[in-house]
C-alpha cells in the first residue's frame, strides 16, 4: 500500500515539475509565481517521502526491533505473531532547503544509536549535509535530524566592507548551511582554526581581523600579530595591527607582553567584575597567530619551550579579562600543538583524515562533523560545534587582497590618539561610525 501511494504522489510531482519546466514564463511576476509553485512542490515531495519510507529506512539499519509472540487459537493449536518496535518518526519539518526530522527512541533503545544513525540516513536520503542536535524538550530520549537537500553554500561569497559600528562580542563570518549568517564570538572566547594548506583559512583569520576593524580604529580593540612566515600573511592589512612579530623573539615579547596585560587587568577586576567589556581607551586585546605550529613545534628549541609555557599561561588566565587569542594551524597532531584542549572553541577546516577531526572537535566527532569530507574546490567551509553541542556547517566569506588593503587603509590602528572623549563619529571620513557595540546577532 505504502509503495503504491509512494509512486502515485510521485508521479503527481514529477509532472507539476515538468509542467513548470515546459512552461515559458515572460513576466517577473509568473516567474515569481512558478518558483513558489516548484518550492512547494519540492517540500510536498519531501515530507511524503519521508513519512512513507521511514519505517523500512529504520528497520533495515538496524534501529527497529522485531518481536515474535506465539498466541494461542481457540480450537487450532498456536500461530506466531510478528510485531516491530519502530523508534517514532514525531514530525516532519520542510524549509526551501532541508528536511529536519524529529525522533524519539523506542522502548530499549539508546539516545546514541539514534546520533549515530545519521550518516546512514543522510546517505539513504542522498542529502548534500547533515547535522544532529538536541530538541528543545525531551532532549534524553529524542533527537534532531536535519538533513541538507539543497546546499546554500555551495557556491563562495565575497565579503564586502565590514559595518561601520564598533562590534567586539562577535563578528560576522559568513553563512551556517542553514543559509543563516554566521556570527563567531570573540569576546571571552580563545579561537583555534585547523585545516589543511589551501582550506581557507584566510577567510577566517581576515574575517576575525576586518570585521574587527572599526572597533580598531576607536581603540576599543587592539589586534597584535605573529606571523613567523616572514610576515608574508599579516603584512597585508599592517595598519589593522598595533604590532606584527615576524621573529622568535619578537613572538616571545609579544606573548609576555600579553600575560603582563592579563595580569593587570586581572588584578584590577578582582571583586569588581567577574568579565572585562570592551570600551574605547579600554579595548579587547587580541592576539593572530597565524600558523602556531611555527611557534610551538618548529622554532628553536629554547623559543619553542618558552613560548608554549607562556601561550599556556595566556589560554588559562586572559579570557575574562578582555585578553583572547585567535591561532591558525595546520597541523592538529599533538607533538604539533598539544595545548589544544585550552581553547574555548576550535574550527574545523578541511582535514585529511577522521583521526585529524576528532582531534580538532572532539572523540567520536568525525561522524557528526566530518570536516575531512569537504572537497578542495570549497575552501572556507567548515565545521564547528554550538553552545548547545550539536554541530553545523559553515563557510566563510572570502576576503580578497584588494579588500583587506581598503579597510586597513580606513581603520588604521592608532591606539595612542584614540580616547573615549576622541571616538566621535565624524573622525572617520567619508563614513559614519557607531560607538554602540552591535553585540552578538
Amino acid at each position: 500500500m505504502n509503495e503504491t501511494i509512494y509512486v502515485s504522489v510521485g508521479g503527481l510531482l514529477a509532472l507539476a515539475v515538468a509542467v513548470l519546466v515546459v512552461i515559458k514564463p515572460t513576466r517577473p511576476a509568473t516567474v515569481t509565481a512558478l518558483a513558489w509553485l516548484a518550492s512547494i512542490a519540492r517540500r510536498a515531495w519531501w515530507w511524503l517521502r519521508f513519512r512513507i519510507t521511514w519505517k523500512g529506512v529504520a528497520r533495515e539499519a538496524g534501529l527497529s526491533k522485531r518481536r515474535t509472540k506465539r498466541v494461542k487459537k481457540m480450537g487450532v493449536g498456536e500461530e506466531s505473531i510478528e510485531r516491530w518496535r519502530d523508534p517514532r518518526l514525531k514530525s516532519v519539518t520542510t524549509s526551501a532547503h532541508a528536511v529536519t526530522l524529529k525522533v524519539r527512541t523506542r522502548r530499549g533503545q539508546a539516545l546514541a544509536d539514534l546520533e549515530a544513525f545519521a550518516p546512514k540516513l543522510a546517505a539513504t536520503y542522498s542529502a548534500d549535509a547533515y547535522r544532529v542536535y538536541p530538541p528543545k524538550r525531551r532532549a534524553g530520549s529524542t533527537v534532531m535530524f536535519e538533513l541538507v537537500m539543497r546546499d546554500l553554500i555551495k557556491t563562495p561569497t565575497v565579503a564586502g566592507m565590514p559595518e561601520p559600528r564598533m562590534q567586539t562580542e562577535s563578528v560576522l563570518l559568513g553563512r551556517r548551511q542553514s543559509g543563516k549568517p554566521f556570527h563567531l564570538q570573540i569576546e571571552q572566547r580563545h579561537t583555534l582554526v585547523v585545516g589543511a594548506s589551501g582550506s581557507g583559512k584566510g577567510s577566517f583569520l581576515w574575517g576575525i581581523v576586518g570585521s574587527l576593524a572599526p572597533a580598531i580604529k576607536v581603540d576599543a580593540a587592539r589586534v597584535y600579530g605573529i606571523d613567523l612566515k616572514g610576515g608574508m600573511e599579516l603584512t597585508m592589512g599592517a595598519p589593522l595591527f598595533t604590532q606584527i612579530a615576524v621573529t622568535g623573539e619578537q613572538a616571545l615579547e609579544r606573548l609576555r607582553e600579553f600575560v603582563a596585560i592579563a595580569d593587570a587587568r586581572t588584578e584590577e577586576l578582582r571583586g569588581v567584575s567577574r568579565n572585562h567589556k570592551p570600551a574605547p581607551g579600554d579595548p579587547l586585546y587580541v592576539l593572530v597567530i597565524d600558523e602556531l605550529a611555527s611557534l610551538t613545534a618548529y622554532a628553536d628549541q629554547d623559543i619553542k619551550k618558552e613560548a608554549e609555557r607562556l601561550l599556556k599561561r595566556l589560554l588559562s588566565i586572559a579570557r575574562a579579562a578582555g585578553v583572547v587569542v585567535c591561532a591558525f594551524v595546520q597541523d592538529p597532531r599533538k607533538e604539533v600543538i598539544d595545548m589544544r584542549g585550552l581553547f574555548t572553541q576550535t574550527i574545523a577546516l578541511r582535514l585529511r583524515s577522521a583521526m585529524e577531526t576528532n582531534m580538532v572537535l572532539g572523540d567520536g566527532m568525525a561522524p557528526f562533523a566530518p570536516a575531512h569530507r569537504i572537497l578542495k574546490a570549497a575552501q572556507g567551509t567548515a565545521w564547528i560545534i554550538d553552545e548547545d553541542g550539536s554541530t553545523d556547517r559553515i563557510r566563510a566569506d572570502y576576503w580578497s587582497d584588494d579588500l583587506i588593503r581598503r579597510v586597513a587603509s580606513l581603520y588604521p590602528a592608532e591606539p595612542e590618539l584614540v580616547t573615549i572623549s576622541d571616538a566621535a563619529p565624524d573622525d572617520l571620513p567619508g563614513m559614519q561610525l557607531s560607538l554602540t557595540d552591535g553585540g552578538a546577532r
